[in-house]
């Protein structure tokens, strides 16, 4: 089951390297997509017994609900086509709203900041950057997820198809793509709108946090939208990891402060940090 999932996830990176590369924002080496899938595997199979114990409370919450309140799933198979679209389009808002502060609060609090720093630390942001976690990160984020979520909705059971797009929409939205969305832009979280999260400008910190709508982010003071040329470099400040093991031992590494990217004024040594990434080779 494990190298199924693997296989799984390692075949969407293909699939969105192969979509990267007809119109991208920057040449990118292989490396950067194999390093970040080693990491997920390594994160995955270390994790392995931590899911299956997940899945196990989801199985013991819905049964709960059934039996305490008799709520079945929110979102199951055995709803008509359109009820199925439409309580997914409302769990896909609902889950939007929770991640945004859980991600908000992971660049605003130090401790999670040490956490999560490992996923803005990426200098060659593309689809395999959404797998780029360290442990502790990849803990705090699905297990305050389920706490909060599981007793709202119960378990997610979905057609293959929609969980196949609601598990593409990460890779998507951190392809290398020179993709600007115009209008749509306020409307739904692109690879241009997210790549200005992972900017490593710092008139770019602490701003769009949304997964998938960025109206939260618009009705809580963090929107930022991307001129349609503005494609900024990735990564940290004076960071970088490159190493599989030293990522997972970043929580225990330096002071970690709540400001993500660059403080104002903070100067990067990289003489390309000021430009934007276009055609540049990090």
């Amino acid at each position: 089951m494990h190298a199924l999932n693997l296989l799984c996830y390692g075949a969407m990176v293909g699939l969105f390297a192969l979509i990267e590369w007809v119109r991208p924002v920057e040449k990118q080496s292989p490396r950067a997509f194999v390093f970040n899938l080693s990491l997920f595997s390594l994160l995955y199979l270390g994790l392995s017994g931590y899911y299956y114990e997940m899945a196990r409370l989801h199985h013991y919450v819905e049964e709960f609900r059934q039996v305490r309140f008799g709520l079945s799933n929110f979102v199951g198979r055995d709803l008509s086509t359109v009820g199925l679209i439409g309580r997914f389009i409302v769990f896909i808002l609902a889950a939007d709203f929770i991640k945004y502060w859980m991600h908000r609060a992971m660049h605003r609090v130090p401790l999670l900041w040490r956490f999560h720093r490992a996923h803005h630390s990426d200098r060659h942001v593309n689809a395999s950057t959404n797998l780029r976690e360290q442990w502790a990160g990849a803990l705090y984020g699905d297990l305050v997820f389920t706490v909060i979520s599981a007793p709202l909705f119960g378990v997610l059971s979905l057609p293959v198809p929609l969980t196949a797009a609601y598990i593409a929409y990460g890779f998507f939205a951190h392809a290398n793509l020179r993709l600007p969305l115009g209008p749509l832009t306020p409307i739904i979280v692109g690879p241009h709108y997210h790549r200005i999260h992972h900017s490593r400008l710092a008139h770019h910190t602490n701003v769009n946090f949304a997964s998938f709508f960025p109206v939260f982010d618009i009705l809580f003071g963090t929107y930022y939208a991307p001129a349609p040329d503005e494609f900024p470099p990735t990564g940290l400040v004076g960071e970088q990891h490159t190493s599989l093991w030293g990522i997972q031992l970043l929580p225990f590494q330096g002071a970690a402060i709540p400001i993500t990217l660059a403080a104002p004024g903070a100067v990067d040594k990289d003489p390309s940090a000021g430009q934007s990434a276009k055609g540049l080779i990090y």
